[in-house]
């Protein structure tokens, strides 16, 4: 059988092969679906095929040659990727994203033709997006999102289209219509599609093909009454006969239970989403913010529609989707309110497993929404945090996406009202002694943190592993003729500020390194990088004046010791030395040292001395400089090193 995109002897993985012997295939006309359990490589595999991970091992052939040996720009004429998790962009049209599909033909500068336009109003008209044109992406609903971007493939003009899980996050009708749209490009453009699918259900109804993947062993491929056996799903997804039949109903055999016999109760649904460490899965978890942001959603949906959820779901910042089932949810005097259990994955820490409740009370003679802070929910006490002093520890990215939440729900039911939350963690006022709260100035409870709304683990040797298999990843985007070069963040702080305030630097690789700054230099020397660029916090990066190349406050804290130090050296009086070691944040150090007109002198010598200790630790494997920053005061200094880099690679 001639198939237009196969593999031959294919292994998938990062840096040793996760899943071997895989050989599968798909003829244009045709839809291939991908089912398997969380975490057994449907999405590595996938982007294998894609082209964005190399094989371990094996080929990927694409209308017969080789997809590595494709330029590409000849491998996007041919083939488009829709992931689900599309980070968002700032101000964007839903036609400039679907026109991004676009760049196969475009040229360098990106210029679109009448030819262009009218093919991304064909794509969006296809997918019945059109109205959405001028719409903000960040705006409109997840289905209609997922349109769009299905829009975006479908601008590549591809011959074969390939969907990671593209129906998370919709309604049944979402769900039902996408793969009507998906069921239309195969049968009537003749285009090959390959998708992933947890609803065993659909994939049913809409495969021509079925390959399973399991973390034993992916199928070969299998016509749907082959795949979907009692048998085979039992196997794949280590189902006991009773919980298939839960899931599916009794064997036909097998009719009339036995009279004693209780009927199973309905689990209630966990969070499944995993991270891989070498051959290991760990599960995340969802934030203290999340749970905030999920409980108002669940009642709200109880006020403004008079059904209790059995479920509520939001898509993180992070664009990682949770779906779980409340604690309780019920009505109260004024409005209703819903607990959500705090699942810190497998990073379980002191806040794992408390209830965190949502009070919604409706205000229709308001446009906005009141959040404030509950029993268990902590005040500020002190100058410097994320929140003005007497304002609830609730920070401002679980603010927006409670606000946000509540926007969609008070748009599904037709409501133009305001709301007021409080939020409220049981326990919180108890566990919060166990933690660094009343240190920092957060007193009488927890903080409500989270800026991706996602706890993903962070046991030392799982993130030292996970960081390796980015540095792995980052060793596959040389520049030809440059040297290797390779940018450093600590976390989504310095991420975002990357993105946010050099773009330029968007096509070097960029590795996540946590607190294991040193570790990270030592990957980065043993990979071969020439040029390495850290782009951090001050409230991290500012401990490498110290020599301190792990900055997680466990390990150890000297912000205000170093700040006090370098205040003392350019002149500061015991008032001012006092006030630093006694702040609560390096914000809150930078505002003492601006009254005190010392900022300059400070900072220039926390950036020398940064310097000096990152040139010790990469002990001349390569040139390594340093940019530090704060949320609340902007740019803030950067090593000589750091300038000189920055000056090439921006020429």
């Amino acid at each position: 059988m001639s198939y237009y995109c196969e593999t031959r002897d294919l292994a998938v993985g990062y840096t040793k092969a996760l899943l071997q012997n895989i050989a599968l295939g798909v003829e244009r006309g045709q839809i291939l679906t991908l089912v398997g359990p969380n975490g057994a490589g449907k999405s590595t595999l996938l982007k294998t095929l894609a082209g964005q991970l190399a094989p371990q091992g094996g080929a990927v052939l694409l209308d017969g040659a080789e997809l590595s040996t494709l330029s590409g720009n000849a491998r996007a004429r041919k083939m488009a990727l829709m992931l689900p998790h599309t980070r968002r962009t700032e101000l964007t049209t839903c036609f400039t994203l679907a026109a991004a599909g676009r760049y196969p033909y475009t040229g360098r500068l990106g210029v679109l033709s009448a030819e262009d336009r009218a093919q991304v109003r064909a794509a969006l008209r296809l997918v019945g997006a059109e109205a959405l044109a001028d719409r903000d992406f960040n705006k409109i609903s997840d289905g209609q999102r997922q349109r769009v971007l299905l829009a975006r493939a479908i601008c590549q003009q591809p011959e074969i289209i390939l969907l990671d899980e593209p129906t998370s996050f919709l309604d049944i009708k979402g769900k039902v219509e996408l793969l009507g749209i998906l069921k239309q490009l195969a049968r009537e453009q003749n285009m090959a599609v390959l998708l992933s699918l947890h609803e065993l259900d659909l994939a049913r109804k809409i495969s021509d093909k079925v390959v399973c993947v399991s973390p034993e062993a992916v199928s070969g491929v299998l016509t749907p009454e082959e795949a979907f056996t009692k048998e085979n799903i039992c196997r794949i997804y280590h189902l006991t006969a009773e919980e298939y039949t839960f899931l599916y109903g009794p064997d036909a055999a097998a009719q009339t239970p036995a009279p004693q016999a209780e009927a199973p109760q309905k689990p209630r649904p966990k969070f499944e989403h995993y991270v891989r460490s070498g051959q290991k899965l760990l599960r995340c978890g969802y934030t203290t913010g999340t749970c905030a942001a999920l409980g108002a959603a669940g009642a709200a949906r109880l006020l403004l529609t008079g059904r209790t959820p059995e479920t509520v779901a939001l898509r993180t910042p992070k664009g990682i989707v949770v779906e779980v089932a409340p604690l309780a949810c019920h009505p109260t005097e004024d409005g209703a309110v819903c607990v959500m259990e705090k699942d810190g994955g497998d990073d379980a820490d002191v806040t794992t497993g408390l209830p965190v409740a949502a009070e919604v009370v409706l205000k229709p003679e308001r446009a906005d929404v009141q959040i404030f802070g509950g029993p268990g929910v902590g005040r500020v006490t002190k100058p410097g945090l994320d929140q003005p002093v007497g304002e609830a520890a609730i920070n401002h990215v679980p603010r927006e996406m409670i606000a946000e939440a509540l926007q969609k729900e008070a748009e599904s039911a037709g409501y133009a009202g305001g709301f007021a939350v409080t939020v409220s963690i049981e326990g919180g006022a108890e566990v919060a002694k166990r933690t660094f709260n009343p240190h920092i100035g957060v007193e009488g409870g927890l903080s409500v943190l989270g800026t991706s709304g996602i706890v993903e683990p962070m046991s030392e040797q799982a993130l030292l592993d996970t960081i390796q298999l980015e540095m792995n990843q980052a060793c596959l985007r040389p520049h030809p003729g440059m040297p290797q070069r390779l940018i450093l963040a600590p976390g989504n702080y310095g991420l975002d500020y990357l993105h946010g305030t050099l773009p330029r630097l968007e096509k070097i690789p960029v590795v996540k390194c946590s607190n294991f700054i040193g570790d990270t230099l030592d990957m980065a020397a043993a990979a071969g990088f020439e040029e390495v660029l850290l782009i951090g916090h001050v409230g991290k990066l500012c401990k490498l004046a110290g020599g301190i190349m792990n900055t997680h406050s466990h390990t150890a804290d000297c912000r205000t010791e170093l700040f006090c130090t370098y205040a003392a050296l350019s002149g500061a009086g015991q008032e001012v030395c006092a006030a630093l070691l006694h702040a609560a944040t390096t914000d809150a150090c930078i505002e003492i040292l601006d009254k005190a007109g010392l900022r300059a002198p400070v900072l220039a010598g926390l950036v020398d001395a940064i310097q000096t200790h990152l040139d010790r630790r990469a002990a001349g494997a390569f040139r390594v400089g340093a940019i530090l920053f704060s949320n609340q005061h902007g740019p803030l200094g950067q090593t000589q090193t750091a300038k000189e880099l920055l000056q090439a690679w921006t020429m």
